[in-house]
C-alpha cells in the first residue's frame, strides 16, 4: 500500500482510529476541537480498501540546546487496526516519518513509548529520567524562613514570570521542550495551580506546578533557579500539613532538594520518560555545543540502518569543523563505531562514553570515543514535557 499524507477532510479517520485504538471516546463538540488541533500535524497514513488502516502523525515542536531553540518532530498518535496488525505497517510509516522530518529541518525526533524495545528498533533511545518522591504528612518540616514571598496563580491570571524561570532553568539541562504561553495555558497548566516564589526584588526564582484534592498534592513540575526558591517553595508546601496527608513530588533525577531536607529519607521511585532521536546527524552536529579541546581531531563511525543518510564516518577537529563521509570501513580500528541509538543517548549526555564501552556498544578504537567524551558539556537532559 501507499503512504499518504492526511488532508484535512480525512482527519475525522485518525481520530476514529485513535479513538479505537486508544479506547476512548468523545462527544461531537470534543472530537471538532481536537480535528481542529490536527492542523498542525503531519499525518501519515496507509489506506486498505477506503479504511485508515494504520497512521502516525508528527507535531512540530522546539527544544533548547545551548541557547538556541532546534526543530524536534513529536511522534505521537501512532496506531493501527487490529485486522491490520503485523503486516508492517508501522515500520514503513516510521521510516517514511525520518525522511519527513529530515526534509522539514526537524534535527531530533521525540516520542513516548508503548515499548522501549519497539521503537528501539527504529532508532529512539531512552533519554531522561525523573524521580517521583513520596511525602507524608508527617515529613512537612518546614526549613529556615527565607525573605521572599509567594504568589499563586492558574491559567485565568496566567503570568509571564512563569516562562522566565522556565525558559533559565531549562538552559541548565539539554533537550528540554520550548514552551510557549499557548503551550502553558492549554497543555501545561490547565486545572493546575501554579506557585511562584518572588525575592525582596521581586524577581521570579520559582514555581511548582501542583494540584491539591482529596487530601492529596501532586507537584507535577519543581523548578527553581536558585536554592533561596528551593527552600521557599518548600515552605509553602508544608504550609498545606491541614490540607492533605500525602504529597507526589516530581523532580529531575539528580536535583539536590533531598539531600536539603531534615530527613532526606523519603520513598523515591526513579522513571524512564521518553525517547530521543538523532534525524540528521550532520546538522545536528553542526549546532552542537562542543567544548574545546587539545586533540587535533576526533573520528566515529555511526550506523543508522533506518536513516542511511546518518550512517558513515565522522571526523571532529579542534577548529569545530566537521567532515563526513558515506563509507564505513568494516576492520577500521582508527575510530569507533556505535549505532544511531547510542550515539542519541551519548550526545544527550544519557550515558557517558565509558557507560557505552563497559556494555560493549562501542566497536572498533575505544580511545576514540572517549576522546569524544571530553569534547561533550556536562550538563545532563531533561524532560518533563508529554505530549
Amino acid at each position: 500500500m501507499n503512504i499518504t499524507k492526511l488532508q484535512p477532510s480525512q482527519f475525522r479517520d485518525a481520530l476514529q482510529l485513535s479513538e479505537y485504538a486508544f479506547q476512548y471516546q468523545i462527544s461531537e463538540e470534543e472530537a471538532k476541537k481536537k480535528i481542529e488541533s490536527y492542523m498542525d500535524h503531519d499525518i501519515y497514513g496507509m489506506y486498505e480498501d477506503e479504511v485508515l488502516a494504520a497512521k502516525i502523525h508528527i507535531r512540530p515542536f522546539q527544544i533548547w540546546l545551548n541557547g538556541q531553540k532546534i526543530r524536534m518532530g513529536g511522534i505521537a498518535n501512532v496506531a493501527t487496526y487490529p485486522e491490520y496488525r503485523r503486516n508492517g505497517y508501522i515500520r514503513e510509516l516510521l521510516t517514511h516519518s525520518l525522511a519527513e522530518m529530515k526534509k522539514k529541518g526537524q534535527l531530533v525526533s521525540y516520542l513516548h513509548p508503548f515499548s522501549i524495545g519497539f521503537y528501539r528498533k527504529f532508532g529512539w533511545e531512552t533519554f531522561s529520567n525523573y524521580i517521583k518522591i513520596h511525602f507524608s504528612k508527617a515529613d512537612l518540616i518546614k526549613q529556615n524562613e527565607v525573605p521572599g514571598y509567594i504568589k499563586r496563580f492558574t491559567k485565568k491570571n496566567y503570568t509571564r514570570d512563569v516562562e522566565t524561570i522556565y525558559d533559565e532553568y531549562a538552559q541548565r539541562f539539554i533537550g528540554m521542550f520550548a514552551r510557549d504561553e499557548n503551550r502553558w495555558k492549554d497543555t501545561i497548566i490547565n486545572d493546575r495551580n501554579i506557585a511562584i516564589y518572588y525575592n525582596l526584588d521581586h524577581e521570579p526564582l520559582g514555581f511548582i506546578l501542583y494540584q491539591v484534592a482529596n487530601s492529596r498534592m501532586e507537584i507535577r513540575e519543581f523548578v527553581t533557579i536558585q536554592h533561596e526558591a528551593r527552600v521557599g517553595l518548600w515552605n509553602f508546601i508544608c504550609q498545606h500539613d491541614s490540607m492533605v496527608t500525602e504529597i507526589e513530588m516530581n523532580t529531575y533525577e539528580t536535583d539536590p532538594f533531598l539531600f536539603t531536607l531534615a530527613n532526606p529519607d523519603m520513598k523515591v521511585h526513579r522513571l524512564t520518560y521518553g525517547m530521543a532521536r538523532i534525524i540528521d546527524v550532520q546538522e545536528f552536529l553542526n549546532v552542537y555545543p562542543f567544548q574545546p579541546t587539545n586533540h587535533e581531531s576526533v573520528s566515529f563511525q555511526i550506523i543508522d540502518e533506518n536513516a542511511p543518510w546518518n550512517t558513515g564516518t565522522y571526523t571532529l577537529s579542534n577548529q569545530s569543523t566537521i567532515s563526513y563521509s558515506p563509507h564505513i570501513e568494516q576492520q577500521e580500528m582508527s575510530c569507533s563505531c556505535l549505532t544511531i541509538n547510542h550515539f542519541t543517548a551519548l550526545l544527550f549526555r544519557y550515558k557517558s562514553a565509558q557507560e557505552l564501552v563497559d556494555i560493549g556498544a562501542i566497536k572498533g578504537n575505544k580511545e576514540e570515543i572517549l576522546k569524544l567524551e571530553e569534547l561533550l558539556p556536562k550538563i545532563n537532559p531533561n524532560l518533563m514535557d508529554f505530549f
